[in-house]
């Protein structure tokens, strides 16, 4: 068993990336320069990620990349915020095995799979931080959501999101890209 010691103070994103990398902190991000402890995602969270991630590579243009966990900067400036979105997208040139994060300027689209203790950060504080940072597309997936909720799609304009789908079914967008995405196919587990 690991044992890992958890700083008290405020952390610069320099002390964050000192950190060992460890099974027990995979899971953290960095909000404000506090560490922020999140549990691992549960095997149906994983696969809903883990499908949007192939689906999304079979209608990527070419040069972006879909990824699972990836820390993305919010603030670099002290106090510090780095996240660690569901899914990623962001130039293939930049996906290298010596980047530990990504820049949000380099950021298309962030994607946030809802588990049961995450709803109130994913839908709310999440949504500040990726406007904050300027990241052009941000989804949310709540598998426990009702059918008009499960997925809902903002666009950057300006500096504030505006929703531009929600629901369920096969909903089809034109940004940051042009894909469609069959929420019903992501979220069905038999």
């Amino acid at each position: 068993m690991t044992t890992v010691t958890v700083p008290m103070e405020l952390l610069t994103i320099e002390d964050w990336d000192a950190l060992e990398e460890t099974d027990a902190n995979r899971y953290w991000e960095l909000v404000d320069g506090t560490i922020v402890m999140n549990s691992f995602p549960s095997v149906g969270h994983q696969l809903v990620a883990q499908r949007l991630v192939t689906r999304l590579h079979a209608q990527l243009p070419d040069g972006l990349v879909a990824l699972q966990h990836i820390g993305v900067t919010i603030e670099a400036q002290f106090p510090p915020t780095e996240r660690g979105p569901d899914v990623v997208v962001f130039p293939r040139a930049l996906a290298h095995l010596d980047v530990p994060r990504i820049d949000p300027a380099d950021v298309r689209l962030v994607v946030e799979v809802v588990s049961p203790g995450s709803r109130r950060t994913d839908r709310i504080g999440k949504v500040a931080d990726y406007q904050y940072a300027g990241i052009p597309a941000y989804w949310i997936i709540d598998p426990a959501a009702s059918d008009d909720s499960r997925f809902v799609a903002y666009e950057l304009v300006g500096e504030a999101y505006k929703e531009v789908a929600r629901g369920s079914g096969v909903i089809a967008l034109e940004r940051p890209f042009p894909v469609t995405v069959d929420v019903d196919a992501l979220l069905t587990f038999d």
